[in-house]
């Protein structure tokens, strides 16, 4: 008799990620990006999980009573085991450190599964018998696309890091030197020198009395900042 294999899946990773969470609420933001309700196996856990997300979204707290809460208010308590197993959960983790590593693991055990369902339905279309070769391998290849585009692998960034990163100071520069990487050459020899070239966080303020020439000047520079 064929033995019955279970799909990949790791319940003890999956009672990590939620205990980190039930014992850190801000634990959340590490992994909120990229790990989903549907990636756990458990539907327990699943419940947990999604909770825990619904009172992110909300900006709410996340311990074991707002959970609990969430859990009733959706119908989903009983079935996730109560009180009882949320206290197991936070029991289980003595810190909310490692909760990347074990919801990496989720993550990719659910890959696994969905791949494997990816395989079925190939296996569908080859069994189909689809007149046309190219045809069938273009819908296998659907399928395989629709899973790597469900799944995605960018990951959000917080606005605070992108601010930083964009106005980060220059190095030093030696007097009139420019970097043509963070710099914007003005086109006007003796401005660029004394200034170093535009940079990112620069407030540049052209002033002079009416009809002095500032609107040719600043579009002369932005004619040469387009082609230098």
């Amino acid at each position: 008799m064929a033995e019955t294999r279970l799909p990949p899946h790791d319940l003890d990773a999956e009672e990590a990620v939620n205990g980190s969470l039930l014992i850190d609420g801000k634990a959340i933001y590490e992994i909120a990006t990229f790990l989903r309700p549907e990636d756990f196996f458990s539907p327990a856990n699943r419940s947990i999980y999604q909770s825990c997300l619904n009172l992110y979204q909300r900006d709410e707290a996340i311990n074991k009573i707002t959970v609990s809460q969430e859990l009733s208010r959706l119908g989903n308590l009983e079935k996730s085991g109560n009180l009882a197993y949320l206290s197991h959960l936070a029991s289980i983790v003595p810190t909310s450190l490692e909760i990347l590593h074990f919801a990496r693991i989720v993550q990719r055990l659910s890959v696994m599964r969905q791949l494997i369902l990816a395989s079925e339905k190939i296996a569908d279309i080859g069994y189909g018998g689809e007149a046309d070769a190219v045809t069938a391998l273009n819908k296998a290849e659907d399928v395989l696309f629709r899973l790597r585009n469900k799944r995605g692998d960018a990951d959000f960034v917080h606005i605070r890091e992108l601010l930083e990163q964009y106005f980060e100071a220059p190095p030093e520069l030696e007097p009139g030197a420019l970097q043509p990487k963070t710099s914007v050459h003005s086109g006007f020899t003796g401005l660029d020198e004394l200034l170093g070239g535009f940079q990112r966080s620069d407030l540049v303020i052209v002033a002079g009395r009416p009809s002095m020439g500032k609107t040719s000047f600043a579009l002369n520079i932005a004619r040469n900042a387009a082609v230098l």
